[in-house]
């Protein structure tokens, strides 16, 4: 596990990022894989767990907020809201009794989402890609993936980059402007998650830079 400097650079790491990116950006895009460092303080799944958890809630409350995605019907859209809010429910109840029950709850979720998301697979630069119908979907299998796969610190990582990327055709794909928000989120939870302290406390110079 690093040490707590190690910890406090990786998060600040991030709010430099965010203020970059704030203080009137004109470059490009910068590297989604500055989040990375994600997989290194997920030490453990409960780590990865509750910053799934944390995430698939401000997740939910963006489609909650949203109106029905165009490729979307409204039935459809009701079906994928509820499934993430089944989600979340399930992950609480994982968290307080992790048995073999609630696994098993969580798979199924899986293969609900996974049968949602149609099977439009198309060849892009020599490899198969899957374009999911719904983005908000997909954030919510990586969130559940924390909970049931042994890899979960690389789906922390999968759920955070998914989170957090943007496009936009002034700078590209990856960190942008418009990622400020969703990045401070997540350099919030492991603030509070390692130091029990917000990141207005922590980078108290910084977040005040941003916010001017």
């Amino acid at each position: 596990m690093p040490s707590k400097n190690q910890l406090a650079t990786k998060i600040k790491k991030w709010v430099e990022a965010a203020l970059e990116l704030s203080s009137n950006y004109t470059g490009f895009a910068l590297p989604i894989t500055r989040l990375t460092s994600i997989k290194s303080l997920c030490h453990d799944a409960i780590a990865a767990q509750k910053f799934a958890l944390y995430l698939s809630k401000l997740i939910l409350q963006q489609a909650s907020d949203a109106p029905c995605p165009d490729n979307t019907t409204p039935s459809e859209w009701e079906i994928h809201k509820s499934l993430m809010s089944d989600a979340i429910a399930q992950m609480y109840c994982f968290q307080e009794s992790p048995t073999s029950v609630h696994t098993q709850s969580l798979w199924s979720l899986l293969k609900q989402i996974d049968s949602h998301q149609g099977d439009d697979y198309r060849n892009v630069h020599w490899t198969t890609v899957h374009f999911v119908n719904s983005g908000y979907l997909l954030k919510f299998k990586y969130a559940i993936c924390c909970f049931v796969k042994p890899d979960f610190n690389y789906y922390a990582y999968r759920l955070a980059r998914e989170y957090t990327e943007c496009y936009a055709p002034t700078y590209g794909t990856g960190l942008t402007p418009e990622s400020v928000p969703m990045l401070l989120e997540v350099a919030e939870f492991w603030c509070q998650y390692y130091f029990e302290q917000s990141l207005d406390e922590k980078f108290s110079f910084l977040l005040q830079e941003i916010h001017n």
